[in-house]
């Protein structure tokens, strides 16, 4: 098995360069073949969109590729998807995991190829719940059995969903909006998440997907963490919120594994899922 490590997003930090060689080995005593993108540390002046785009094109281009695991995160992420050859990713059977800022690409991927991809983060092998995810990571992620069990969810409004799951982190997902990488929400299930932001941005987001008329075409909300809102304990709650602003009929949905904690699982972008309560 073969996995290469990328960097779509801000580029990893020089400090981190220990994280990236220990997440490495953890890697390959999964008996996995790690292989680094060369532009991971690249500095911010030296940053190409070309560059980094080739890379991942390239790295889908490897006939032995099984997973690229995308260990960044920030603001850049959609400047890499002009520059994407989706022709390839399309024959490609390479997996693609990412998260937060990586939704852009998670969604666009999707919806220029109809290719399944992964929102998970990697890196949390390395944090806390380390042993915890280590057995996530061989027994879900490397054995292709990521399902709804993982998700434990709990349904706050209604009591069933499906469709194909969309979206991620809700600021960065909103960057695809009038692109041609936007994926079609036609019967979807939204998912959102988000690290940071207040009640007025979530509220600003949820208006803005409001506006493009997503509510009108979805199945269903599901709901990760909202991070910053949670800890520090903001009022009206997410949940207050997207209850207040999506249509009554809507099912409402939440789940404690996606998100930016550590213990995150994942959930497959452009998959169809069938969520009930209980």
């Amino acid at each position: 098995m073969k996995a290469a490590l990328v960097a779509c997003s801000d580029p990893m930090l020089l400090y981190q360069r220990e994280d990236v060689e220990r997440l490495k080995t953890l890697i390959e005593k999964e008996n996995v073949e790690v292989v680094l993108s060369p532009h991971l540390f690249d500095r911010v002046e030296e940053l190409s969109e070309r560059e980094r785009g080739d890379d991942l094109t390239g790295y889908f281009r490897d006939g032995d590729m099984d997973f690229i695991f995308d260990i960044s995160g920030g603001d850049i992420a959609n400047s890499v998807l002009q520059e994407l050859d989706y022709e390839a990713i399309c024959q490609s059977r390479a997996v693609f995991c990412g998260y937060s800022d990586l939704t852009t690409v998670l969604n666009a991927v999707y919806a220029k190829t109809g290719r399944v991809t992964v929102n998970y983060q990697i890196r949390n092998l390395l944090y806390d719940h380390g042993e915890e995810q280590s057995a996530y990571f061989r027994e879900h992620i490397l054995a292709g059995n990521v399902t709804e069990r993982d998700l434990g969810c709990r349904f706050l409004r209604g009591h069933s969903m499906s469709g194909r799951v969309f979206a991620g982190n809700i600021r960065c997902f909103l960057k695809l909006a009038g692109t041609p990488f936007f994926p079609d929400l036609s019967g979807a299930i939204l998912l959102l998440e988000a690290y940071s932001g207040t009640p007025m941005k979530m509220t600003t987001y949820l208006h803005q997907l409001k506006q493009l008329g997503v509510f009108e075409k979805i199945n269903g909300i599901l709901l990760g963490r909202f991070s910053e809102m949670e800890k520090k304990e903001y009022t009206p709650t997410m949940r207050e919120l997207v209850e207040k602003i999506a249509p009554p009929e809507i099912p409402i949905a939440v789940t404690p594994y996606v998100g930016h904690e550590t213990d995150a699982r994942a959930i497959c972008i452009g998959r169809e899922y069938f969520l009930e309560e209980g």
